[in-house]
């Protein structure tokens, strides 16, 4: 039998605040986010050096359904990303 791949979700994303892709997935569930302050005010995550914004706005789009573009993303919030490898998780799949 082939299992799907378990994700990750205790994976801290947001280094300054130690936020977990778990904790910032349910709180953009769990209250229907779609902007990036908002999750930053609702589990801090985002707050600080912002290079955690490109994962949250990925998370915002997947809750929503929609599929953006990787390079959209990229363009638009990678200058921040800090932690090299992070992206790759996500993006390989896409």
């Amino acid at each position: 039998m082939n299992l799907p791949p378990i994700i990750e979700t205790d994976e801290i994303i947001c280094q300054c605040y130690q936020v977990t892709e778990g904790t910032i997935r349910r709180a953009i569930a769990e209250k229907d986010l779609t902007e990036i302050e908002s999750v930053t005010e609702a589990c801090d995550a985002g707050g600080g050096c912002h290079s955690c914004h490109i994962l949250i706005q990925f998370f915002i789009d997947e809750h929503e359904g929609k599929s953006t573009a990787m390079e959209d993303l990229v363009h638009n919030h990678a200058q921040k990303v800090k932690k090299k490898g992070i992206l790759s998780r996500f993006f390989k799949k896409y």
